[in-house]
This record gives structure tokens, sequence and C-alpha cells, in this order.
């Protein structure tokens, strides 16, 4: 059974709740009895991999003393 959250356009209060497949009945905000609610967007949670995500793939690379002693050659 998929979890839907809802937030209440009355009293703002966020919910969840079970919804059986098929069933499209209005809901009702747990807190006040308002049928007044929306349904939030589901929160997914997301995996970076490989390279290019981080800033830090992207900074320069220092140079080292050894670079800087060949460049002066």
């Amino acid at each position: 059974m998929p979890i839907y959250r809802y937030q209440c356009a009355d009293c703002g209060a966020v919910f969840r709740v079970f919804h059986r497949n098929g069933n499209s009945s209005p809901v009702e905000c747990t807190h006040c009895n308002s049928q007044i609610t929306k349904q939030l967007l589901p929160r997914i949670g997301v995996i970076y991999k490989g390279n290019g995500y981080y800033r830090t793939d992207y900074q320069n690379k220092k140079q080292t003393s050894s670079d800087k002693t060949k460049e002066k050659e």
C-alpha cells in the first residue's frame, strides 16, 4: 500500500495516509477534520555516482613544488 503525504489548507498540518489501490475517497485532516487537503510531492532519495557531481571534481589541481621548478627551467 502506498503512503501519501497531505497538508491541510486550514491548519497547515502535514500527515500521512495509506491508500489502497483504486481508493480515491476524500482525505480528512487528522488534526482538524477538514476535507480541504493538498497532496504533497513524494520525497525521493537520489544517489549520485561517478565523476562531475561534486564541486571538488572541477577544481584546478594545485601545482606541486616540482612542477614549479620544471616551469622555471
